[in-house]
């Protein structure tokens, strides 16, 4: 976001939020920042950061955080941080008179049981299943909750709906963690589903056009490549040079093997964890995520890349940055 910003704003002055100077600072493409503002702080208690002078005036906000968690445990920090952080933001995009584009997710409107469905910005929101899984539900609500906000305040509000963001870059190996364990080779099956992803820095300059344009649409979908999960890890075999697994399950015994396995793992001193995925987790890899836009081609010049280049030069970046791929052959 940063590059993409730098890139068309050379002269106008960024100011980063985030929780510990100290961590960002130590991060080395941080370091390459020179000329973006730190300012510490959270979602929450703005009233510690809101009136500091490096942002007395704000041109706009973009608001890329939200804390991602697929399991039905201990749920109430990612509402509180996604819906009521979220309206932090509106609030303080009123304060300073500016426009607020939020990035939310695909998954609130585009899941679907099968590969030929798919949303577009008109589409209503999901229901069940996605408003049993906790990270969708909450983006949901914090849309929901933004839109009124921003209507009662009038704050200009632009959502942002993207699939999974692959690409170069991901130093928290986060949206990577699934191609990490494919290089590892600790992916014990796949699973019958879909995948949509698109490349992180198609999005970021997106996310600044959006942020320029003198009208915009109150939403925007970024639809990229859309494939199945096996097709997804046969490009990234193609890219790793690592077969991907050959057993393939249905849903439904996946969800027998991970329960199995996870009352398993709660009978060994010291295990915590189960080593497969949490059911929610099994649960949305057997859904599919279609998604088409209207306007984002038109208004943002929305045109993503060769999703194999993305899964190539996403490979070769976890080679250079992960200590565990780099090795993987």
């Amino acid at each position: 976001m940063h590059e993409a910003l730098a890139s068309k704003h050379p002269d106008q002055k960024r100011v980063a939020l985030c929780r510990d100077r100290n961590g960002w600072e130590q991060w080395p493409w941080a370091q390459a920042l020179d000329s973006t503002v730190v300012l510490e702080g959270g979602l929450h208690g703005a009233k510690n950061w809101q009136d500091d002078p490096s942002i007395a005036e704000l041109d706009g906000i973009f608001h890329c955080a939200a804390m991602v968690q697929h399991s039905r445990k201990d749920t109430a920090p990612v509402y509180e941080t996604n819906v009521e952080g979220t309206r932090a933001m509106v609030r303080l995009a009123a304060a300073k008179g500016c426009r607020l584009v939020y990035v939310s997710t695909s998954g609130t409107v585009g899941c679907f049981s099968t590969p030929d469905e798919w949303a577009d910005e008109t589409a209503a929101y999901c229901g069940a299943p996605v408003t049993t899984w906790p990270y969708y539900d909450s983006k949901i609500r914090s849309e929901m909750a933004a839109r009124s906000l921003a209507e009662e305040l009038g704050v200009e509000l632009v959502i942002i709906r993207p699939p999974i963001m692959l690409g170069p870059g991901d130093h928290r190996f986060r949206t990577t963690g699934n191609i990490i364990r494919h290089m590892r080779r600790k992916l014990p099956f796949l699973l019958r589903g879909g995948v949509h992803f698109i490349d992180i820095r198609d999005a970021a300059a997106a996310l600044v056009e959006a942020m320029d344009i003198e009208e915009p649409k109150p939403v925007y979908h970024l639809s990229g490549t859309a494939c199945s999960v096996v097709e997804f890890f046969s490009m990234v075999e193609r890219a790793s040079g690592i077969p991907a697994p050959k057993m393939l399950l249905p849903p439904s015994a996946a969800l027998k093997v991970s329960q199995v396995v996870a009352k398993a793992a709660e009978l060994i001193p010291g295990e915590r964890h189960s080593p497969l995925p949490d059911p929610v987790v099994i649960e949305m890899a057997a859904r599919y995520w279609g998604l088409r836009s209207r306007w984002a081609d038109g208004d943002l010049g929305w045109a993503p890349r060769d999703g194999q280049l993305t899964i190539d030069e996403t490979v070769a970046w976890l080679r250079e940055a992960h200590p565990q791929c780099a090795t993987a052959r």
